[in-house]
């Protein structure tokens, strides 16, 4: 299985979100998902690039595809999407054209109509996606987008948890309080994502 590759930018085709990657001479065809479509385009031909990669062959589509992620988080997300019955590799490449931390926010937060709105995912899609990954994205969920940024980008860790919550549809006073509880329990956490962690923990005990 081929994991990651790292090499020059050879070509970028954003119409079919298909790169090229010269790799010591070998030239790779690399599927890269919407949302990473930014990312791409902001490295020249011949550039430096280092993804994670998905290798995906099966016996109705026998020609191989190498699907690729700037970062390793959003490949095990990918690997843990595809997972959900009647969601292959070509499917979710297709779906996901946001931020693996927003998708991974409306799962855990049970958001269908969230889900409906990527494509190809319809709503008994949607409620199947939930009922298999719900609780397993806590990490993915918090994620800092590609500029290092965490989902919320406010200053104030307590302010920002508060607003993420409500993001996953909990109410203000249930956010206001599951936040407050957490601290209590943990109060020598030191960043938002550890407390968005410590909050939904004890949401799923």
């Amino acid at each position: 299985m081929i994991a990651g590759l790292r090499g020059t930018l050879a070509r970028w085709d954003e119409a079919s979100s298909t790169l090229w990657l010269d790799v010591g001479g070998v030239t790779y065809e690399v599927l890269v998902p919407a949302f990473a479509a930014a990312w791409v385009a902001g490295h020249p031909d011949g550039a430096e690039m280092a993804l994670f990669t998905y290798y995906h062959v099966a016996e109705r589509q026998p020609r191989p595809v190498l699907i690729g992620f700037p970062r390793l988080a959003e490949r095990d997300f990918f690997r843990k999407f595809i997972e959900v019955p009647d969601v292959g590799p070509v499917r979710a490449v297709r779906a996901l054209d946001r931020q693996v931390s927003e998708i991974a926010r409306a799962i855990e937060g049970g958001d269908t109509k969230a889900l409906q709105q990527l494509p190809g995912i319809g709503a008994r899609t949607a409620q199947t996606i939930i009922a298999h990954l719900q609780g397993r994205l806590l990490e993915e969920a918090t994620l800092p987008d590609a500029s290092g940024r965490t989902p919320t980008g406010e200053p104030d860790m307590r302010d920002d948890a508060i607003e993420a919550l409500l993001a996953l549809q909990y109410g203000r006073r249930e956010a206001e309080s599951m936040v407050a509880a957490a601290l209590e329990a943990q109060p020598d956490i030191a960043d938002l994502e550890a407390l968005l962690r410590a909050v939904l923990e004890q949401r799923v005990r």
